[in-house]
């Protein structure tokens, strides 16, 4: 069975644009994907995807995890151009959409709406195009531009989605069962979880659906696991079965420390029962998909399925960073502290001898500085009343000009890796500041313009060979790639938001990251849990890296 076809078939089993979680487990790593591919399976394929390293439990450090020109028949549903119409939006005075109205901190009071646009209308003519209901069954569902196993991925569909479709199976394209098409466009084998009827289904006959929240930093409730070698059940297991469970995770622990036990039966020791479906360190996150008790023991089942005891995990919430919007190019340069550290002033006037003073102003928070000097071989900020701040302590969001390439109208991202800050803008207008955490190493966030490849609500990662330390985090929020396996996305396991710390992808607040997944190009369609720019879409919006 070759790659793309095996990628399709586990589907059901990884949410993200990636599918990294399992995609590496069973079909391995595969050629980077070439720069500007818009397939999540190539990137899957990649099997690098990966957020942040956990570092040291002890001290919670959390972990860091073709369009084609041709028109037919799907060109238009779909389609979602807010264009110029949206742009007059913002820059009148008049009319500026509620996400960009600030609270009295500067702060964002509204998200960016993820489906953007007037919604396709279902109507007669869909009706006779799309008469069958159906239901996704599986984990999620890959939605393909044709009906072949080889044709771009364009989006997702989560546990319990309800879709419309056609009737009739298209044969062929390696899906032995047969291709629906669905609603607004696109195809889905039904081998990767689809069940379709002339009527509209009575029950999900899902594994878990739980449906994510849009409208929060947080889509799903994430859980950290908080002890070594936490075994994970495929059901509800007995006494007998969690003590035989603890016993072998204990003594791998003694001998192997945090490396990952095997996921495949043959590769773990014989006193593994066969009801462990894999052991998770401290440090590792889960999504809750509900609450179960047997002999008096509650257990939280995840969002995959799987069982944990549940005094063994720990509810995680979000960090509470929030970036500020911005009315147009006088609002900037915008400065963050990235370092809580006193301001200085001078000792007398002119001279380079510092004191520190006793204001240290909040991390994260902005300051009005209005001036650069040096002094000495050092860059420091000077506010409005001479008092200085050392040059790396703050995050300068300043004004870029439009790279040649990028619409008079387009929404696009400017990430600045010197200065860990980023701004939003609408054609030449930037609408919104925030500071971020990209590669801690020279080249792992690569510089250049790019374009967003894939959009997913919630996509999981875990470590790959190259990392430093073992991770796994299901359902990392607000997931944009950008260039191949790095994206942006949010990060509910630190707050050190200004600082370097991951392997190359661009960390965000949640809160952050679900405002930026709502104001990027393409839009996703009602219900879908990703999606990726093709026909009858928006192009991808532009991510620029500079140094």
């Amino acid at each position: 069975m070759d790659r793309q076809r095996v990628i399709e078939l586990i589907g059901a089993f990884a949410l993200g644009g990636g599918f990294v979680a399992l995609t590496y487990e069973l079909v391995g790593v595969g050629p980077t994907a070439p720069p500007g591919s818009n397939d999540p399976a190539a990137v899957a394929e990649n099997g690098n995807a990966s957020p942040e390293s956990p570092g040291d439990p002890a001290r919670g450090d959390g972990a860091d995890a073709d369009a084609d020109a041709a028109a037919d028949d799907d060109s238009q549903p779909g389609a979602q151009d807010d264009g110029a119409a949206d742009g007059d939006l913002i820059i009148a005075e008049d009319n500026v959409p509620p996400y960009l109205v600030p609270d009295e901190q500067g702060q964002y009071t509204a998200y960016p709406p993820i489906v953007r646009g007037e919604p396709e209308p279902f109507d007669e003519e869909a009706e006779a195009k799309y008469p069958g209901h159906a239901i996704v069954t599986s984990l999620a569902a890959i939605v393909r531009r044709d009906a072949d196993l080889e044709s771009p991925v364009i989006g997702v569909l989560s546990a319990g989605t309800r879709v419309r479709t056609d009737i009739e199976r298209t044969f062929g394209g390696g899906c032995k069962p047969g291709w629906n098409r669905v609603f607004p466009r696109g195809w889905i084998c039904r081998k990767a979880g689809l069940r379709v009827a002339e009527t509209p289904p009575e029950s999900s006959h899902v594994v878990s659906s739980v449906r994510a929240k849009l409208d929060q930093p947080l889509p799903y409730e994430y859980w950290r696991v908080k002890d070594e070698m936490t075994p994970f059940f495929h059901r509800l297991p007995s006494f007998e079965e969690q003590n035989a469970a603890d016993t072998a995770g204990s003594a791998w622990y003694a001998t192997k420390g945090r490396d990952p036990m095997p996921l495949a039966s043959e590769g773990r020791p014989s006193e593994v029962p066969g009801v462990v479906r894999e052991y998770m360190n401290a440090g590792y996150y889960v999504t809750k998909g509900g609450e179960e008790v047997k002999s008096k023991r509650r257990f939280l089942r995840t969002l995959r399925g799987a069982y944990a005891r549940k005094y063994q995990l720990k509810p995680k919430d979000a960090p509470q960073f929030k970036g500020r919007v911005l009315s147009g190019v006088e609002d900037l340069p915008v400065y963050f502290i990235r370092r809580a550290m006193p301001l200085m002033k001078r000792e007398s006037e002119g001279s380079d001898v510092l004191i520190k003073t006793e204001t240290i102003p909040e991390r994260l928070e902005t300051h009005g500085f209005v001036d650069s000097v040096y002094i000495g071989n050092n860059v420091y900020y000077v506010d409005g009343e001479g008092l200085l701040m050392r040059g790396y302590a703050v995050g300068k969001a300043f004004k870029l000009k439009r790279p040649p390439g990028v619409g008079e109208t387009e929404r696009w991202l400017h990430i600045d890796l010197s200065e860990q800050t980023l701004v939003a803008y609408h054609g030449d207008v930037p609408v919104f500041a925030t500071l971020v955490s990209t590669g801690k190493e020279p080249g792992m966030t690569p510089i250049g313009v790019h374009r967003v490849q894939t959009k997913l609500v919630a996509a999981s990662m875990r470590d790959q060979p190259k990392e430093d330390a073992a991770y796994s985090i299901d359902d990392v929020p607000w997931t944009q790639y950008f260039s191949g396996a790095v994206a942006l996305h949010g990060a509910f396991w630190h707050a050190g938001f200004g600082q370097v710390r991951s392997h190359g992808c661009v960390n965000l607040s949640p809160s952050d990251a679900r405002w930026l997944f709502g104001f990027t190009d393409p839009p996703l369609p009602t219900d879908w849990h990703a999606v990726s720019p093709t026909r009858g879409t928006p192009e991808g919006s532009a991510i620029v890296v500079t140094e």
